[in-house]
């Protein structure tokens, strides 16, 4: 079962427009999915051809889901192996930085990852920003990226250098200072270091601390998404352990973010009067610790919770209840839940098709197999349109009667879905039901925007392919790569 707490698949409840892609079949649409084929294309094309789809990508996000969707590695090893000039990235973060915060945060995601790998122009730029941009902070922790990783590059102190003094130019007075370092964290890099090295560094971040000179919302530097970790007040705890309290009361517990913890502990309260509160409190929305209750019935397998299953769904007004109500149905043996499965995969409502998609991703049989075909058919026939989570899931539940495969549904599915991070569900299942995935689409996949497909690809594919090897030996040595693909790498070479 999936961690609600990480997992995407639950987090949305909301059905986003499509992004406007080009078709899948065009080198455009491949590249706008961040696809291996669409990388490929580009290194054959001619050069100003090729600049130009990169160019548009990065100027025209193509990603469905901005905070799950990687693009800059993708964007930055794209530009650097076609030999791209970085003037019109640089003209965009001097001309144009706040106009459009979003398109500001790709540019310097993509140079970021080019300086990692020793592109000069790119560093130059980031540093030069520093002096300048609105987002410098975000500047900043690109330069520093992971540097960690690398052993043949300048360490991160020297990348960053000078930079420190510049800030104290661009800010003139403490107080400036404090409010432009508002809610920074001074135990990271390279706060650590420069709280060291500067007096009226760590002066502000006393003063920031004191309450004095910096605003309650972040600064000017502060970056548009991911970036340093702002300090956070600490939860208070009642001291209580959830297993010491009655059933009663633990449905009254208000700390929402406790949830699925409250849910662990009342999973295990069987007893008849347990029971009749937890179904109570299941279909009360003045009880605060619905949501738990609700996942508790699921993992206990208590078949009234289909029908309250059935009255919440049918809410005009959706919330945050959807989550729960997908991980317990999730959590029931499919024996219980198969039929009301079946039925809401021909829903006209995307909220019933995500729901039932979950439960055969989980508990998939071969009886569910041309089901989930049939469904993961008319999605696919919506386009754009079609639900990528539901797609998503299908996939896996036809991974899971991969015995039976190989689904031409799960090659389209591949070739069209346009998010990039769901495509490691479709690559997992293709990986399992169809015995040619080691030769073509495997080949293409170690060149995917998205590093977990990169790690099955790599996993999986035929070493003999030269092609393949060839990627493989670039891959197992790129410092820059996510460690999970360099050991899939290494590994698929015996090394």
């Amino acid at each position: 079962m999936r961690d609600p707490a990480r997992d995407p698949w639950h987090d949305r409840q909301v059905k986003p427009g499509p992004p406007p892609l080009a078709d899948a079949t065009d080198p455009l649409g491949k590249l706008q999915r961040g696809l291996g084929s669409g990388y490929l294309w580009v290194l054959d094309a001619d050069r100003a051809v090729g600049h130009a789809l990169l160019m548009h990508c990065v100027f025209n996000d193509p990603r469905w889901d901005r905070q799950l969707d990687d693009r800059d590695d993708y964007h930055a090893t794209l530009a650097l192996d076609v030999q791209l000039h970085t003037g019109a990235l640089e003209l965009w973060l001097r001309d144009s930085d706040e106009d459009d915060a979003e398109t500001t945060n790709d540019v310097l995601g993509m140079l970021g990852r080019m300086a990692v790998r020793g592109h000069a122009d790119a560093r130059r730029i980031l540093r030069e920003y520093v002096a300048y941009g609105h987002f410098w902070m975000r500047a900043i922790e690109r330069l520093i990226g992971d540097y960690d990783a690398l052993r043949a590059t300048t360490p991160w102190p020297e990348v960053v250098g000078g930079l420190d003094a510049v800030l104290l130019g661009r800010f003139a007075t403490d107080d400036e200072l404090a409010e432009a370092l508002a809610g920074l964290d001074p135990r990271e890099r390279p706060w650590t270091m420069w709280s060291v090295a500067n007096p009226r560094i760590a002066r502000a971040f006393a003063l920031e601390r004191r309450g004095g000179g910096a605003s309650a919302s972040p600064a000017a530097g502060a970056p548009v998404s991911g970036g340093s970790r702002r300090r956070m007040p600490r939860e208070r705890s009642t001291g209580q352990r959830p297993r010491e309290m009655s059933t009663a009361a633990l449905l009254q517990i208000a700390e929402d973010s406790r949830w699925t913890q409250i849910a662990d502990e009342l999973a295990t309260r069987a007893e008849p009067a347990d029971v009749e509160l937890l179904l109570g409190a299941a279909d009360d929305p003045a009880v605060p610790m619905r949501r738990a209750a609700i996942l508790a019935l699921g993992r206990q397998g208590r078949a009234e919770l289909l029908t309250i299953a059935e009255q919440v769904t049918d809410q005009a007004q959706r919330g945050k209840l959807q989550g729960a109500i997908a991980l317990a149905l999730e959590a029931m043996p499919l024996s219980q839940t198969r039929a009301l499965a079946h039925d809401w995969l021909e829903s006209a409502d995307w909220a019933r098709r995500r729901k039932a998609a979950g439960m055969l991703a989980t508990w998939a049989e071969d009886e569910d197999l041309e089901p989930a075909r049939r469904a993961l058919s008319r999605e696919l026939d919506d386009g754009l349109r079609g639900d990528v989570y539901v797609v998503g899931s299908l996939a896996e539940a036809l991974g899971r009667c991969g015995v039976h495969g190989p689904f031409e549904e799960l090659l389209r599915a591949y070739e069209e879905m346009p998010y990039s991070y769901g495509r490691r569900y479709i690559v997992a299942a293709l990986a399992a039901s169809d015995p040619t995935f080691d030769g073509d689409v495997a080949v293409e996949c170690l060149w995917d925007c998205e590093a977990e497909t990169r790690r099955l690809a790599a996993t999986h594919v035929d070493r003999r392919v030269r092609l393949a090897s060839q990627r493989l030996e670039e891959l197992r040595g790129d410092e820059a790569q996510a460690a999970s693909v360099r050991a899939a790498a290494a590994e698929r070479l015996g090394t």
